[in-house]
Parts: structure tokens; C-alpha cells; sequence
């Protein structure tokens, strides 16, 4: 029997012989504790409103399960595109994240995984697109596109050196297997924008970033749980490996048979239908068998589409992995 991170390699080669489907985020070792993920996202606390770095605020409360950015006309950082200079402080990540010493707690965690069996991962969270919609709202940030493309075709490149400045911090000082990468690019069931205009604005900044992973011998774990069809082939260009998050809204099969291993569809089990209270343990099992069924041949990874390990209703998580297990004794 394969090691699950063998499993996972086996997956990902075009001709690759997997032994069973991966379950969910089985081999992937999630490093949280690095210097950037503290400095960026550090601020990030259960009940509290903050500031991140960019002067974003950030709302967790209480009763919801993570942070989210909060953009009203009164406190959006960014008011005037044609003026992003006056608004926007890039944060000096270089500056604060580079000491060595502050590598060694999450060095040490790197250290801790049992290589043969699982794969270290890096975590980036918020992506150049994200990072927009927190300096200015998801309104402005597409009206721009359209009316001020000039002014943030200049952000844009900013906020792309920021996110190369991040993956070149990872992957230098943590040396991670695989990054996993977050940026949603799209809504259940359309892209935010024209295909040409993500081609023209983000894609460019993700062949600088990811090229320089797959150079050090990184894999890309791209999360975006959107509708992406029409730029599937762009990601293939991008090098990403794991398409993470892949909502079956999308034409799943389709895509399967269009890449034909080319990229790897990480997830199909519908997080409306099983992460809820009213969901039924069979409701729950179900989807998770039909989503096994219907895509488990040619790279696919069955997985809740979240970004990471884990569910909001803990059941949901784990009767989902008993089902792929289950699926693959069958």
C-alpha cells in the first residue's frame, strides 16, 4: 500500500498509479506557525475587530466560524484608485520576516513531519485579486478594472511583488513540498470578470510567483472554490497542480476530460448540501459517495471545497473521510 504522500504523487502524473483515491487533505502537512502567516494574518483573533498590516478591518466574531475583511465607504483604505499612493502603505515584509530566528519555530515544525509519509506545505492566504477587494470593496475593485485600468494594472504589480515577496519567504527559509495558495477568482457560477480581463491583470503576477516555486521544486495547491471553467487551460499554463476547492457547479467531468491529468480537481463535495445543522448523516455520506463516483477517476481528489482542512459542523469532516474510505475498500 502507498504512503499517503506517495498516493498523492501517483495522482498527479499524467501516467500515475494511485492505489486508492487521496482523502481529502490526508497528505498534506500544514505549516501555520511561519514569520509571514503570523505577520500578515496574526491579527486574525476569534471575537475581536483589528487591523491587518494593509489597515484592512478584519470582524470574527463570536459565533462564526473564521475572520472576514469589513469594507464600508467610511473605513475602505483605498477611496481613490487614481490616488492608490496617497492610500496605500505596502507592508515591509521583507524587513519583518527575514531575522532566522524567526524561522525556527516553524522550521521545527517542518521537522516534525514524517517526509515519507506526508508532504510539508506552506500556507498563503488572501491572493493578489483578494487582496483588491480588502483594500476597496468587491465594487470598486471591478468597476476599477473597467473605468481605471492603467491606475490598477499599477497596484496590481504591487500587490503581485507583496505575494512573490511571500511564496520566495516560504520557500527559501521553510522549504516546503507544496505551497497552498488562496485566491477566489469567482462566484458559484461565473468568473468575477472576463476571461480576457483576468488574463490581462492577475494572471501575469501568478506566472512571476508560481514560476519561482516550481523552479525551487515547490507543487502548487491553487484554493479557489468558484466557477473557473473558461481559464482552466491558464491554470495549467500557471503550473498549478491541485486546482483546490473546485465547486461541482463546475463541470467537473468535463474538465477532467478536457485536461486529462493535466491538473489535478481537489474537492466536488458540496459544502451547502453536508456543512449544515439540518444535514443528515446519509445526506452527508451520500454526497461524499456521489462525488467519489461520479469524478473518481482521472485526477481527482475528493475533499469539502474549504480551503483547508476541516469542517464548520465537525460530523461533516469526518463522515466524509469514513465515506472515501470506505469508497476505497469498496
Amino acid at each position: 500500500m502507498l504512503t499517503p504522500k506517495q498516493n498523492l504523487l501517483e495522482t498527479l502524473k499524467l501516467d500515475g498509479k494511485p492505489d486508492r483515491l487521496v482523502n481529502q487533505f490526508q497528505p498534506f502537512s500544514i505549516i501555520m506557525n511561519d514569520p509571514v502567516q503570523i505577520f500578515t494574518r496574526g491579527n486574525r483573533k476569534k471575537g475581536s475587530t483589528t487591523k491587518d498590516q494593509w489597515g484592512t478591518e478584519i470582524v470574527w466574531p463570536e459565533d462564526q466560524f473564521a475572520a472576514m475583511p469589513h469594507i464600508t465607504p467610511s473605513n475602505k483604505v483605498l477611496p481613490d484608485i487614481t490616488r492608490w499612493r496617497d492610500y496605500v502603505k505596502v507592508p515591509d515584509l521583507v524587513s519583518a520576516c527575514s531575522n532566522s530566528g524567526l524561522w525556527e519555530p516553524a522550521i521545527k515544525s517542518a521537522l516534525g513531519v514524517n517526509r515519507e509519509q506526508y508532504l510539508v506545505t506552506g500556507f498563503m492566504g488572501t491572493g493578489v485579486f483578494e487582496q483588491l477587494h480588502y483594500l476597496m470593496g468587491f465594487e470598486d475593485t471591478l468597476a476599477n478594472m473597467l473605468m481605471e485600468p492603467d491606475a490598477m494594472w499599477e497596484l496590481i504589480e504591487v500587490i503581485g511583488d507583496f505575494r512573490y515577496a511571500y511564496l520566495k519567504l516560504l520557500v527559501d527559509n521553510l522549504k516546503p513540498d507544496v505551497i497552498l495558495s488562496h485566491d477566489d477568482w469567482g462566484s458559484k457560477t461565473n468568473l468575477f470578470m472576463r476571461p480576457d480581463t483576468w488574463r490581462e491583470l492577475i494572471k501575469p503576477q501568478y506566472k512571476k510567483i508560481y514560476t519561482y516555486a516550481k523552479a525551487n521544486g515547490v507543487l502548487i495547491m491553487h484554493h479557489a472554490d468558484s466557477f473557473l471553467e473558461p481559464i482552466v487551460e491558464d491554470m495549467v499554463e500557471l503550473g498549478i497542480d491541485i486546482w483546490q476547492g473546485v465547486l461541482p457547479q463546475n463541470d467537473i467531468r468535463k474538465i477532467q476530460n478536457q485536461l486529462k491529468g493535466r491538473m489535478t480537481l481537489m474537492g466536488g463535495i458540496d459544502a451547502a448540501i453536508v456543512d449544515w445543522p439540518g444535514a443528515t448523516e446519509e445526506t452527508i455520506r451520500a454526497e461524499a459517495r456521489r462525488a467519489c463516483r461520479e469524478y473518481g477517476s482521472g485526477g481527482f481528489i475528493p475533499s469539502l471545497t474549504y480551503g483547508g482542512p476541516g469542517s464548520i459542523f465537525p460530523d461533516a469532516d469526518r463522515l466524509i473521510s469514513e465515506e472515501i474510505e470506505k469508497f476505497n475498500r469498496r
